[in-house]
């Protein structure tokens, strides 16, 4: 399950490393809300391929259980736009939770120096709730991806969340920061793949050796 950002939590640690790999790091601190004290995590890592990869690897929720650790299902619900999306997640309940789900809008954009921004929050109230499951909420998220030289791209992730129910953070905290790891581990493999490095719509690819960007054309949604 990956954490996820909330707006308004204060952090009151520094951040330390919890683990690091080949082109990976993550580092995690606590963000003091209320009377909760929150698990926030950042991952950076790099990868060989292209800026679209990202998006086409999200889109593609049918393979999602290959890199989104403990995920039972992920369903696109609505598309109100090229660059918006309504989504469900269902998370498997490693030891000592119980299911979590998860219902989220994001939206992406593109900044002229072709730096891709996705800003996820907080959609629950926008799908009925499952009997016996958790709704994560009130959250928010931020992915950061930044072409490199070589074609590489640098990808960044700041995120938190609550799991809600009554398991102690000494216990809940391991299998958040493991599982998140697990995740981004197998992001880093996955999003590699041949099938996602094609132009997705609306997205602007560097062309380093000519010093220019090929950008896929947009066309009207029916």
């Amino acid at each position: 399950m990956l954490l996820i950002l909330q707006g308004n939590a204060v952090a009151d640690e520094h951040w330390r490393v919890y683990k690091t790999d080949a082109d990976i790091s993550m580092q995690q601190r606590h963000l003091q809300q209320g009377r909760k004290k929150l698990l926030q995590v950042k991952i950076q890592l790099d990868y060989q391929g292209s800026v679209s990869a990202f998006l086409h690897l999200l889109n593609d929720t049918n393979n999602a259980a290959l890199w989104l650790h403990n995920v039972a299902q992920v369903k696109l619900l609505a598309k109100p736009s090229l660059t918006e999306d309504l989504v469900y997640t269902g998370f498997s309940a490693p030891w000592p939770l119980t299911e979590r789900e998860l219902v989220s809008c994001s939206q992406w954009q593109q900044r002229a120096d072709l730096t891709l921004i996705m800003e996820v929050w907080d959609c629950a109230d926008l799908h009925p709730e499952n009997p016996g499951k958790l709704r994560l909420r009130d959250f928010s998220a931020r992915w950061v991806l930044s072409p490199l030289p070589g074609n590489k791209v640098r990808l960044q992730y700041t995120g938190i969340a609550d799991a809600g129910g009554q398991v102690p953070r000494f216990l809940s905290d391991p299998v958040a920061l493991s599982s998140s790891w697990k995740s981004f581990k197998a992001l880093q493999q996955q999003i590699v793949a041949a099938p996602y490095q094609h132009a997705h719509q609306g997205i602007c690819e560097p062309q380093h050796d000519k010093n220019t960007a090929v950008c896929a054309a947009l066309t009207e949604r029916p």
